[in-house]
């Protein structure tokens, strides 16, 4: 680990294991919120307007469903000692990182790198190889 990057301080720790805390209360109460319509009428208009909202209220519980695993994820992390350690070099994610994405996993550079990499890697159908060429 580099000397450049230390560990967070215990007060820094107690800040975003708070921030954490109150984001899966968030979280929680967001999803409980969520209901699926019921269709007002048995018109087609009445049923595609349920149909639509259910389709986003289930994609909501669905995001913050992983949200708060992500968010239990890092919990367990502090429980082991390992919260704030990049997951790809072993160097300490700076508090600043965290404090903006407290269940970032990857210090910037690592995260950078992936993503890098991820915008490498196009799709290789012929459908989308078209597509592309008709920008080309």
């Amino acid at each position: 680990m580099s000397a450049l990057n230390r560990a967070l301080s215990a007060k820094q720790l107690e800040t975003l294991k708070n921030k954490l805390l109150d984001a899966l209360e968030e979280c929680s109460g967001n999803t409980e919120a969520i209901q699926l319509a019921e269709p007002e009428g048995t018109d087609e208009t009445e049923q595609s307007i349920a149909d639509y909202t259910n389709s986003h209220n289930l994609r909501f519980k669905n995001r913050n469903a992983i949200l708060a695993k992500k968010i239990k994820k890092s919990l367990k992390k502090f429980e082991l000692g390992e919260y704030g350690l990049c997951n790809e070099c072993g160097d300490w994610i700076r508090f600043e990182r965290l404090l903006a994405r407290p269940m970032a996993e990857e210090c910037i550079v690592c995260k950078e790198e992936s993503e890098r990499g991820e915008n490498r890697q196009l799709p290789s159908s012929p459908s989308f190889q078209a597509n592309i060429s008709m920008f080309n």
